[in-house]
Order: structure tokens, then C-alpha cells, then sequence
């Protein structure tokens, strides 16, 4: 762990957040830092600051801030360790193998085979892109024309042609590529007959990682020879695809974030809906692929937008595996909303058979995930019928799946549908609060700052703020008391450094502290230290160091009365507790 945190400070060193967020967002001076439009939200006058010499960044419109790590991280909806290979390769550093990859002798080899599977679906994309443009592929040609997708969409999805069974496998061959490599990676099998292009015949559509890798390609057949073999088809899973961890377009997805801070994602079923979409003006589409979500997708999903929409055709809508997914997305953190396509069109249908305008107009109409699921129990229970058998059948069970929908919900969601439910069966709010606390298990609560702090934990923000900001008057001996993973793990790193003999630097905040809350950050972030506040800052960490010591001693105290309570005859812990309240006294 120690080499991997000296590998980042190097990595840190080698990369001025200056150089690289300038690299990335057009910077303008402004006194002595760096201002930019926020990439993380839609703003027209900057108020992105850099800071050259405390290396971060911070955003007064959002509340966004970190150190260049944590930019790449977010700029490139990347992991950490992601990002830091990212910026190791831009200052030329290796990166250091894990504890656990020094444990797997085949680690080394394994990533070789990964880079050599990625060269071999580039080059198997260029291919059929090729392919797609020569006469053989004049079939290809004429349906996506038909499709009405011009050139430009054309090759931004990189769309190409396979024309026969045989031909990529020459072409493969004649790049030296070993060819149960290429099977391994899934361009071509190896069946009865030898080495064949399993997607021959069909319009090909690659699928990018979200590095804007090519990892695997779809097939659309375009004659009914073809389609009798199914009308679209995968290559098969490989270690670069499985299908339930990747989202069709999640690449291009990222570029628009990158351009412009998103304020959805529109999740669709098929290749041909998002590019359709595309088209359209629509860049924020991407597919599932068939498969009901999984939590990898919401993982993809939460780093490019707070929003969901989930676009299927009205049949898969209502499956239950589908919903299911939407909860994963629920769960989250994503807000989920679904829409619905009039007459059991698929996206690409509506928007050529009503157009655009008429496509925003169902996003709009879009529902809350919660009342998605109540429009289901509608749809599947006729709790108003005139019929009063069917109604006293339906009611039960519509209740019951109402109580499943709460159940899933947080605090302030539960308590509006709760009334809503409520009205809508003629069951009391008492009675759904009732059942709801009777399924549901205790579970601990998660660590967070709330708004409130203690005028103790202040002062442990504070003083950790002035030693990281450099004051010449701020020091530490020993680490106070903790009340959050946040405060300990920053003071384990500072009285590392002082134990080291090391200077702490701001922009370690976020590496120490890689997971903790905006509002945590801003507790350390939103101090002033210019030199008119010197003298002031100076009184108050005095004032600070004395809460809590103080704080400290009390705890000690509570600690030495409980023994005494267990040992009363004990001279010498009454000695003790005399001499701690001097103590606490003096300082008070």
C-alpha cells in the first residue's frame, strides 16, 4: 500500500493539474488561479477554479472538486486506478503491479493477450468498414440509405459489411494474427467446415468499451437467407465482452458528457434504435442489448448522469426481469424514469413515423419508476371495476404489490406514495406505515457527516484544513477522536507525513479519502486563508487544539469512572481521575 501511495504522489508530481485540465478545458487566468466552464455541469459563465499551487480544482457552481486524479476519474467516467494508469502513460511511468497481480504468475500474460485481442477486433472493425464501401457491399449500402443514416453516422458507429464466410479469415491471416487468438476474441469459429467469419452476410456494427475500444461486433442480417439465421447476432462472449457488463454506445455517451454535462441517459434495446436516435439529434442514447440490466451497467450508467430513461417497446416493459433492472438502476442512486412508445413501435420507428419533436414530447411524459410500477398493478388488477367480484379479487392483490413498490423506496419517496396508495385503494396511510414496519429488517446505518456538526468535529476539520493549507502555526501530536471514516482516515495520512517528515499536501485529500461526501471535502476546502484572516485562523486553531484535547480528556475520564465504578476501592484510579480533572480544568 505504502508503494502504491508513493507511486501516486510521483504520478501527482509528474502531472500538473494545470497541464492536463488545460488539455482538456479551455483555462483562463484569473488572479492566481485558473477559471473554466465546469465540465461536470451545464454552466455559460465559468466557475471552475484550478489551483496551481494547492494542485486541485473546485467548481463554486456544483460544489465538484478534487485533485487531477479525481478530474481524470470523472472527465473519463473511469476507476481510480483507471485514471492513474491514464496519467502514468502521459508522463511516461510504469505503472506498479498490485499485491494481488505479484500473486498471479499469469497476470503479465494475460494483459498481452488482452492488448493482442484489441488489435484484432480494430483491425477486424477496418475491415468490414472497408468492406461496406467496395462493390460487394453495395447491399449494405442500400439499407442503411433505406434506414435514411447518411455517411456521417456512418462512420461514427464504424457500420461495416461481412461479404462472405472466408474473407476476413484471409484477411486476418495475412496480418500474422494467429487464429485461435481470433477465435478466442470472438471474430471468427472454428466449426466442422474449418476457420469461418461467423457474421458473414450481415451489416456489422461494432461495440466499443468505454475507452472507445472495439471489443465485439453485432451482425444484422440484410436477406431472409440470412435472417432464417437469426436477424441479429453477437459475437460470442469473450474476455473483452460479456453482454450483461457492457452498454451498445456507452462511448459516445462519454464523448457528449465530455462536451456538455448530461442531463439523461436514454436507455434503449437495440443497436439500431440508438443509432436511429443519433440521427436524430439524440446523443445520449445507448442499448442493453436484450438483456435486463445489471449492476455493472448501473455502474457505466451513475458516471455519466444522475438520470435514467428506459426506452423498450411496451411488451418488454413490462416483463419482469426488466423491472428488476430498473430497480439495480433504483438502487444505485439513478433517478428512473420510463417511458412509454405509443401503438408497440421501438424508438427508431416513432421517431421516423412522428419525428423528433414528437420523440421529446414521450420524454417528457416520462414516469417515475414508482409510478411506472402503480400503472402495472392498474394494468394487471382492476381495482375500480363495476363488477364487484373482480374488484374484491384485485384489491388484495394490488395491495400487495403496492407494498412491495414501498418497500423499496427511501424515507421521503415511501411517505409520498405512501398517500397516494392510500387514496387510490381506500386502505389507511396507518395501515400501509403498519405493514411496511412489520417487513421491514433493521440495518445499520450508513457512516455520513450530516449538515450539523458538533463544535468538536468543526474543529477537527479545521485543524486538519490549516496543516494541509501549510500554516506555519498548525501541528498535531496524536489523533483525536474520530466519528467518521472521513476524520481518520486523514489524520492517519498526517500523522504519517509528521512521522515521516513529510510535507502533507492538499491533493492528497482525495487519495486518502477517495469515497467521502462533497460536504466533506468542502469542510477542508472552503476555509479562508488569505493573509487578512492570519492573525484570526491563528486564535481559532489555538481554540480548536484546545476543544479537542479537552474532548479527548473527557473520553479518557468516562473511561477511568467506569473502572472505578467496577474497582471502588482502588486509591490509585481515584488518584488518577483527580489528577485528569485537573487536567480538563487547566485547559478550560
Amino acid at each position: 500500500m505504502a508503494d502504491l501511495r508513493d507511486f501516486i504522489e510521483q504520478v501527482k508530481r509528474a502531472n500538473d493539474i494545470v497541464d492536463v485540465i488545460g488539455s482538456h478545458l479551455e483555462l483562463r487566468h484569473s488572479g492566481a488561479n485558473f477559471m473554466a466552464r465546469c465540465p461536470f455541469h451545464g454552466e455559460k459563465t465559468p466557475s471552475f477554479n484550478v489551483n496551481r499551487n494547492l494542485q486541485i480544482y473546485k467548481c463554486f457552481g456544483c460544489g465538484e472538486s478534487g485533485d487531477v486524479i479525481k478530474f481524470i476519474e470523472k472527465y473519463e467516467s473511469c476507476t481510480f486506478m483507471e485514471a492513474l494508469e491514464i496519467l502514468a502513460k502521459r508522463a511516461n511511468l510504469k505503472m506498479p503491479e498490485t499485491v494481488a497481480q505479484k500473486q498471479d504468475k499469469d497476470f503479465s500474460e494475460r494483459k498481452k493477450k488482452k492488448d493482442v485481442y484489441l488489435q484484432i477486433c480494430r483491425d477486424t472493425a477496418v475491415f468490414y468498414y472497408k468492406c461496406y464501401y467496395s462493390p460487394t457491399g453495395a447491399i449494405a449500402r442500400k439499407y442503411i440509405e433505406q434506414r435514411g443514416f447518411d455517411a456521417e453516422t456512418v462512420k461514427k458507429f464504424g457500420i461495416g459489411y461481412s461479404p462472405d464466410i472466408e474473407s476476413l479469415v484471409k484477411y486476418l491471416k495475412s496480418k500474422q494474427y494467429n487464429l485461435e487468438d481470433c477465435v478466442k476474441c470472438g471474430v471468427i469459429q472454428n466449426g466442422k467446415y474449418g476457420y469461418s467469419d461467423a457474421l458473414f452476410g450481415r451489416l456489422i456494427i461494432p461495440i466499443f468499451n468505454m475507452q472507445g475500444q472495439v471489443i465485439a461486433f453485432g451482425g444484422r442480417g440484410l436477406d431472409d437467407k440470412t435472417i432464417a439465421r437469426g436477424k441479429y447476432k453477437n459475437t460470442s462472449e469473450t474476455p473483452l465482452f460479456v453482454k450483461n457488463q457492457n452498454l451498445f454506445a456507452i462511448n459516445i455517451a462519454k464523448e457528449q458528457k465530455q462536451q456538455t454535462a448530461l442531463p439523461n441517459i436514454v436507455v434503449v434495446e437495440g443497436y439500431m434504435d440508438v443509432i436511429a436516435m443519433y440521427q436524430a439529434g439524440f446523443k445520449r442514447a445507448v442499448a442493453s442489448m436484450g438483456t435486463s440490466l445489471t449492476e455493472n451497467q448501473a455502474k457505466w450508467l451513475s458516471r455519466l448522469a444522475d438520470t435514467v430513461y428506459i426506452c423498450y417497446d411496451g411488451d418488454a416493459a413490462g416483463q419482469k426481469a426488466t423491472v428488476r433492472g430498473m430497480d439495480i438502476l433504483d438502487r444505485a442512486g439513478l433517478e428512473v424514469r420510463v417511458m412509454t412508445v405509443p401503438e408497440k413501435l421501438d424508438p427508431d420507428e416513432y421517431i421516423k413515423k412522428y419525428g423528433k419533436d414528437a420523440f421529446e414530447q414521450l420524454i417528457e411524459q416520462a414516469l417515475p419508476l414508482p409510478d411506472y410500477k402503480l400503472k402495472l398493478l392498474d394494468n394487471a388488477f382492476d381495482i375500480g371495476s363495476n363488477d364487484q367480484t373482480v374488484r374484491n379479487n384485485a384489491l388484495p392483490k394490488y395491495v400487495q404489490g403496492a407494498l412491495t413498490m414501498l418497500k423499496a423506496l427511501d424515507d421521503v419517496r415511501q411517505a409520498r406514495y405512501i398517500t397516494a396508495v392510500s387514496l387510490k385503494t381506500g386502505y389507511s396511510e396507518d395501515y400501509f406505515r403498519r405493514k411496511l414496519t412489520e417487513e421491514t429488517t433493521d440495518e445499520p446505518l450508513p457512516d455520513v457527516t450530516g449538515t450539523e456538526l458538533s463544535q468538536e468535529d468543526k474543529a477537527k476539520y479545521f485543524i486538519a484544513a490549516c496543516i494541509l493549507h501549510g500554516e506555519s502555526y498548525a501541528d498535531i501530536t496524536e489523533k483525536p477522536i474520530c466519528n467518521s471514516a472521513f476524520l481518520s482516515a486523514l489524520y492517519d495520512y498526517l500523522l504519517e507525513c509528521k512521522q515521516s517528515n513529510v510535507e502533507p499536501s492538499m491533493d492528497m485529500l482525495y487519495t486518502v479519502c477517495p469515497n467521502a461526501q462533497s460536504e466533506q471535502y468542502a469542510q477542508i476546502l472552503e476555509w479562508d486563508f488569505s493573509k487578512k484572516r492570519q492573525e484570526k485562523n491563528e486564535r481559532y486553531f489555538n481554540e480548536c487544539r484546545r476543544l479537542v484535547t479537552v474532548e479527548k480528556l473527557k473520553r479518557q475520564r468516562e473511561e477511568l469512572m467506569a473502572k472505578i465504578r467496577d474497582n471502588p476501592e482502588d486509591s490509585s484510579l481515584l488518584a488518577e481521575l483527580s489528577i485528569l480533572s485537573k487536567k480538563i480544568n487547566d485547559i478550560r
